[in-house]
C-alpha cells in the first residue's frame, strides 16, 4: 500500500494513565516506560492539518489494537500487528483536528498471546506494544498490482529470471531489542543485508513476522531475495477464523514485492492447525501472489507431528541434529519415490556459541535483567539468561575463568559445523536450499551469525568455502560392519586414518554449472606441502564426484586443499598408526555390552570397562567408558562449549577428531570425587549447567567419549575408527609405564 504522495505524522504525545503526557516519537513501542506484561491501553495524541483534497491516513502497523478517534469521536477500529490500515478523512478536509490512538498490545488478558497472529517474538523476548511503524497523510490509493512471478519450478530444481537458483538463507526473528519494535531504520537494513550477503547468504526468511515495505525494497536493490512465513505459530485452533483473515490482509498488501520467492502460512504447526484450514490458506496465497511456491507448515508434520495431509508446492524439513547425525537424517528426508519436487531445509544447521556473559552482566540489558517489570517470562519456554547472568563464573570472574578464549573456542566449533552440514546438504541433488538458523543472537538463543550487539561471529572468508553458489565437499567412503550375522549401515571416518593408503573423493555442487581443472595439494602442520596433484577438467553442475585423491599417509596432522577457479576449500585431517589386533592384549576388560568387540584384552594390567569397576587392584590403571549408568543424556555439539585441560589426550579443539568420538551423554557430577581432575568440561550455552566428559580421578579416567564410535557417521568398533584406536591409546599411556 504505497500512496503516491505521503507526510509523516510528527509531534506525537503519549499517556499511560499514570497522570503525565509525554512527548514521543513515532515509531514508538512502550518498551520499559511501564512492565513488561502492561497491556494498555496506552493513548497516542497528535494535532493535524487536513489537506483539502481527498486524504487519508495511514498507519502501517500497530501492536495489536487501534482505536482510532478524530475531535473525540470514533472512527476506526483495527486488530492485526502486521498489516497496515487507512482512516478515510473526506469529512475533516481543510480542518484542523486533534487525533487520538487508544493501543492495546497483545499477549494480556485481553489479547492472548495464541488468540492473535502474534509470531514468534513474545517466544524470543515477549510481546511489543505501540504505533511501531510510521503514520503518514497520504493520498487514497489502489492496491498494488500483483508482479509476475520471477520464479519457475522443474521437478526439484528452481529457477529466478530463467536462472537456476540454489537458496543459501539466513533465518530471521526480527529481534531488535536497541529498538523494541520489529521495524528497524533504513540504515541498520541496509548493513544487515549487505552483510549477510558478504557472507553468502541470497535470501532472508522473514520467520513469523512481517518486515517493513523498505527492508523487501532494500534486499531487491542488493539482488537479494525473501521467503515470506507469516506469523502462524502455536495458534489456538478456535481463533483461526478470525487469525486468516489478518494473514489475508497481509498477503494482499505484500504481494507486489517480486522477491518474494517463498510463502509458508506458518511454522511447527503440529496439530494446531487443522488440514483444511492449511488448505484453504495455501490456496488463498497462491490465488493472490501467483507464487510457485506456497507451502502450508515450514518444518512438516512428519518432524513436528500433526494431520499428515500437508499442502503446497515443495517439502520443507527442520532438521535440527547433533553432528554425527546430520548425514544419516538428511538421506532420510530424501524424497525417494515421492512426489518429485524441491526440497527446501526451512530452518536448520544452528549452533549455540559461549556468549559474551561478562559484557552482558556489565550492560545488564533489559531483556537479561531478573526484574520481572522488565523481563517477565511470558509465554516463553525457557528464562534462563537473568539466572546465568547472576550466577555464572565466566559473568562473575570472565578473566579468571577463561571466558574470552571460551567464546573463540565455541565459535570455532560453530564453524566447524556449519561448515561440515552445509557441505553435506550441498552433497545431496535432492535439496534445493537451506536456511541457516539464525540472523542474530536473541535471549532464548546464541546461534546467531550476528552476536549479540550486531557484530558479525565469522568472517566473510570463513563462509566463503560452504555459503557460496559453487561448493566442494568430501564424499565419504562407504565401510558397513559386519555385525552379528550381517551388514549395517557404516562409514569410514572423513578425517581421520590409520597410516598407509588415505582416499579422498571430492564432490562438487555448482548452482548454475562450473569447469576447469582442480589443483589440490596436502600441507603438513608446517604448511610445508607433501603431496599435490590436479584433476585436469572438470565438468557439470549437480553434486558429483571430481576428483579422487589417493596418498600413502605416514602419521601425523594434515590439512587437504582444492580449488578450483575461484573456488575453494580445506580440510584438516589426521594420520594415526595402524590397528594391531593385539596392541592392547596386555589390558583386562569388562564389556557386558560387546562395545569393544574384536578388541583382544587378555592380560592382568590396566582395565578397560563400559561400566563402573569393582574390586580393581589399586595399582592398576582402570578406564570407564561410560554409556548408561552414571551419565546424563545431551547433545555433544549443539548447546555446548568445552573446556580442555592440557593433557586431553591431543583432543583439544580437534574437532575433526572428536567427531568420530564424540558421545550422547556426560558424567554425572555426582559419582566422581572432589579432588576428581575434569578434563573435558562441558557447558551448556543456554543454562551454563556444566557436566564432565573426560575425567581422572587417582588412578581411574572416567569418560563418555566413545572410540568404539556407533553414532551416526562415526565408524563403528575400535578397529575401524582411527580416532577411536588413538584415544584408546592415549588413555592408557597417560598411565605411564
Amino acid at each position: 500500500m504505497e500512496g503516491s504522495q505521503h507526510l509523516l505524522v510528527q509531534n506525537w504525545t503519549i499517556d499511560y494513565g499514570n497522570g503525565q503526557v509525554e512527548p514521543v516519537s513515532v515509531p514508538h513501542a512502550w518498551r520499559q516506560d511501564v512492565p513488561v506484561d502492561f497491556e494498555g491501553p496506552v493513548i497516542y495524541r497528535a494535532e493535524l492539518e487536513i489537506p483539502r483534497k481527498s486524504a487519508a491516513l495511514r498507519f502501517h502497523g500497530v501492536s495489536y489494537r487501534a482505536e482510532v478517534l478524530i475531535d473525540g469521536n470514533l472512527v476506526a477500529a483495527h486488530e492485526g500487528i502486521w498489516d497496515a490500515f487507512d482512516v478515510p478523512l473526506d469529512a475533516y478536509l481543510g480542518k484542523r483536528v486533534s487525533l487520538e490512538v487508544r493501543v492495546t498490545k497483545n499477549g494480556g488478558g485481553s489479547f492472548p498471546v495464541r488468540d492473535v497472529a502474534s509470531g514468534f517474538l513474545p517466544y524470543v523476548f515477549h510481546t511489543f506494544g505501540g504505533i511501531f511503524r510510521e503514520v503518514e497523510l497520504v493520498e487514497a490509493p489502489p492496491l498494488g498490482a500483483v508482479p509476475v512471478s520471477r520464479v519457475a519450478v522443474d521437478g526439484s530444481r528452481i529457477f529466478i529470471d530463467g536462472k537456476p537458483f540454489y537458496m543459501r538463507g539466513l533465518l530471521h526473528w526480527g529481534w531488535y531489542p536497541e529498538l523494541g519494535h520489529p521495524n528497524p531504520p533504513e540504515e541498520t537494513i541496509r548493513a544487515e543485508v549487505q552483510t549477510a550477503k558478504a557472507l553468502g547468504f541470497n535470501l532472508i526468511k522473514f520467520c513469523l513476522w512481517v518486515p517493513p515495505h523498505r527492508y523487501l525494497q532494500i534486499l531487491r536493490g542488493e539482488g537479494m531475495e525473501a521467503w515470506m512465513e507469516l506469523p502462524l505459530w502455536n495458534p489456538n485452533p478456535e481463533r483461526l477464523p478470525q487469525i486468516r483473515e489478518e494473514l489475508d490482509r497481509i498477503v494482499r498488501q505484500y504481494r507486489g514485492h517480486d522477491n518474494i520467492v517463498c510463502w509458508t502460512i506458518g511454522c511447527e504447526l503440529g496439530a494446531c492447525a487443522p488440514a483444511e484450514v492449511r488448505k484453504h490458506l495455501v490456496q488463498m496465497v497462491k490465488n493472490l501472489t501467483g507464487c510457485p511456491l506456497v507451502r502450508d507448515d515450514s518444518g512438516g508434520a512428519e518432524m513436528y507431528g500433526g494431520d499428515l495431509r500437508e499442502f503446497g508446492d515443495f517439502d520443507d524439513f527442520h532438521p535440527y541434529c547433533d553432528l554425527p547425525f546430520y548425514p544419516p537424517v538428511l538421506d532420510s528426508l530424501a524424497p525417494g519415490p515421492r512426489i518429485r519436487r524441491p526440497v527446501l531445509l526451512g530452518e536448520f544447521n544452528d549452533v549455540d556459541a559461549h556468549r559474551d556473559l561478562a559484557r552482558l552482566a556489565d550492560d545488564m540489558p533489559f531483556w537479561g535483567s531478573n526484574l520481572s517489570e522488565l523481563n517477565a517470562q511470558g509465554v516463553r519456554w525457557q528464562c534462563d539468561l537473568p539466572r546465568v547472568l547472576g550466577s555464572s563464573r565466566f559473568a562473575d570472574e570472565p578473566r579468571k575463568h577463561g571466558h574470552t578464549e571460551l567464546m573463540e573456542s565455541s565459535r570455532r566449533k560453530a564453524l566447524f559445523i556449519r561448515k561440515l552440514v552445509c557441505e553435506q546438504v550441498r552433497a545431496r541433488e535432492a535439496f534445493g536450499g537451506y536456511v541457516v538458523t539464525g540472523m542474530r543472537d536473541t535471549p532464548i538463543s546464541s546461534a546467531g551469525m550476528f552476536d549479540d550487539w550486531g557484530d558479525m561471529r565469522f568472517s566473510a572468508d570463513e563462509c566463503a568455502a560452504w555459503n557460496a553458489p559453487e561448493v566442494l565437499f568430501l564424499i565419504p567412503i562407504r565401510r558397513p560392519p559386519w555385525v552379528n550375522g550381517g551388514n549395517r549401515a557404516g562409514w569410514a571416518d572423513l578425517f581421520n586414518y590409520f597410516a598407509g593408503q588415505v582416499v579422498f573423493r571430492v564432490g562438487l555442487a555448482s548452482e548454475a554449472g562450473v569447469s576447469g581443472g582442480l589443483p589440490w595439494a596436502i600441507r603438513d602442520e608446517g604448511g610445508a606441502v607433501v603431496a599435490e596433484g590436479a584433476e585436469p577438467s572438470v565438468l557439470g553442475s549437480e553434486p558429483h564426484q571430481v576428483a579422487e585423491i589417493v596418498w600413502q599417509g605416514e602419521p601425523g596432522s594434515y590439512v587437504l586443499e582444492c580449488e578450483l577457479g575461484a573456488i575453494r576449500n580445506a580440510w584438516p585431517f589426521n594420520v594415526v598408526a595402524p590397528y594391531e589386533k593385539g596392541e592392547f592384549a596386555s589390558c583386562s576388560l569388562t564389556d557386558p555390552g560387546g562395545l569393544f568387540e574384536g578388541v583382544v584384552c587378555s592380560g592382568e594390567g590396566h582395565h578397560i570397562a563400559t561400566r563402573q569397576p569393582v574390586g580393581l587392584p589399586l595399582n592398576h590403571g582402570a578406564i570407564v567408558f561410560l554409556t548408561d549408568e552414571h551419565t546424563a543424556p545431551m547433545p555433544f555439539w549443539r548447546e555446548a562449549a568445552y573446556q580442555f585441560d592440557p593433557d586431553a589426550c591431543g583432543l583439544t579443539e580437534r574437532w575433526e577428531k572428536l567427531l568420530a568420538v564424540s558421545p550422547d551423554r556426560a558424567i554425572d557430577p555426582a559419582i566422581l570425587p572432589a579432588d576428581a581432575t575434569i578434563m573435558i568440561n562441558r557447558i551448556d550455552t543456554r543454562t551454563y549447567a556444566e557436566h564432565p566428559i573426560l575425567s581422572r580421578a587417582g588412578n581411574t579416567i572416567y569418560t563418555t567419549l566413545r572410540p568404539f564410535g556407533g553414532l551416526g557417521i562415526q565408524p563403528q568398533g575400535v578397529a575401524r575408527n582411527p580416532a577411536g584406536t588413538e584415544l584408546l591409546r592415549r588413555l592408557l599411556r597417560s598411565f605411564g609405564a
